[in-house]
C-alpha cells in the first residue's frame, strides 16, 4: 500500500510528531528525577479510566484524562507523607491500576477491540478532532517547558536547593506530574498505553548520552522525539509493520545509536 498518497498517513504524521516534540523533553525531566518510571504507572491507571469509560458508556479518553492526573498527584502526596522511595509507590499505583482497570473492563464487558485499541494504538486512524487536539495538547506542553523549565530542572536535580531559593517545589512537581499525565493519555491512541512510557523515556536518554548542558538536552530530545515518530511511521509504511511497534523500535535504534556515538567521543 503507497500509504504517502492517503491523507491519514499526513495526518498521523503531524499528530505524532507534535507528540514526539513534547513528549520527549518532558520525559527528560523525569529521567533527571530519577521517576521515569511514572508514564509506566500512569498507563496502568489511564486503562482505569479507559474502562470506566467504556463501563459507564461515557468518554474514555477524558474519563481517562482525570483519573490518570489525581493519580500522579496521588502518586506524589503518597510519597511525601508515607515516605516512600519513589519506585514504590509508583509499583503500588501500577498494580493497583491495572487490576482496578481489569475489575472494570469485566464489568463492562468490554473486552473487545475497542480496549485493544487503547492497548496497542493505532496513529492512522486519528479523526481531525484528535489531529488538533494532539497538536494543541503539545504546543501547551512546549510553552509550559519552556516558561517553566529552568525552575523544574532544578526542583528534578536538587530538590533541597530549590527551596532554598525559594521556588515553589510542590507546585512545580505537581505541574511536572500533570504535564505528563496528559501525554500519557494524549498518547494512548498514537502508540497504545503498553508503549506510551517508552516514547517518552527513551529519546531523553538519548539525548542525555550525547548533548551538553539543559537547553542542548531539551532541544535534542525534542527532535529525537519526532524523528522516532517519523522514522518509525515511514519504516511501518515501507515494511508492513504495526505503527507502533515500528516507532518505540526506531526510538530504541535511536538510543543504541546515540551510545556509540558517545563511545567515538
Amino acid at each position: 500500500m503507497d500509504w504517502f498518497s492517503y491523507a491519514f498517513f499526513w495526518k498521523a504524521l503531524v499528530a505524532g510528531v507534535a507528540f514526539g516534540l513534547a513528549a520527549a523533553p518532558t520525559g527528560l525531566f523525569l529521567i533527571i528525577r530519577r521517576d521515569s518510571l511514572l508514564p509506566h504507572a500512569l498507563t496502568h491507571v489511564a486503562f482505569t479510566g479507559v474502562a470506566l469509560g467504556l463501563l459507564v458508556k461515557g468518554a474514555p479518553l477524558l474519563l481517562a484524562l482525570v483519573v490518570t492526573i489525581l493519580a500522579a498527584f496521588l502518586v506524589l502526596e503518597i510519597r511525601e507523607r508515607a515516605t516512600l522511595y519513589e519506585d514504590t509507590a509508583v509499583g503500588i499505583l501500577a498494580s493497583l491500576g491495572l487490576a482496578l482497570a481489569v475489575v472494570m473492563a469485566s464489568w463492562a464487558r468490554s473486552y473487545d477491540v475497542r480496549l485493544l485499541t487503547y492497548l496497542f494504538g493505532n496513529i492512522l486512524v486519528l479523526r481531525d478532532q484528535e489531529v488538533w487536539l494532539s497538536v494543541g495538547l503539545s504546543l501547551g506542553a512546549l510553552l509550559i517547558l519552556w516558561r517553566w523549565g529552568r525552575p523544574l530542572f532544578y526542583v528534578s536535580f536538587d530538590e533541597e536547593s530549590a527551596h532554598t531559593q525559594g521556588l515553589p517545589v510542590k507546585g512545580l512537581k505537581f505541574l511536572l506530574a500533570a504535564l505528563t499525565a496528559t501525554l500519557v493519555v494524549l498518547g494512548m491512541k498514537m502508540v497504545g498505553l503498553l508503549l506510551v512510557s517508552a516514547l517518552m523515556v527513551i529519546p531523553g536518554a538519548a539525548a542525555l548520552e550525547v548533548s551538553r548542558g539543559l537547553r542542548q538536552s531539551l532541544g535534542l530530545s525534542a527532535l529525537l522525539g519526532a524523528f522516532s515518530v517519523a522514522g518509525g511511521l515511514v519504516s511501518s509504511a515501507l515494511l508492513n509493520l504495526p505503527p507502533s511497534g515500528a516507532i518505540v523500535l526506531f526510538s530504541g535504534g535511536l538510543f543504541l545509536l546515540s551510545l556509540a556515538i558517545k563511545k567515538l567521543k
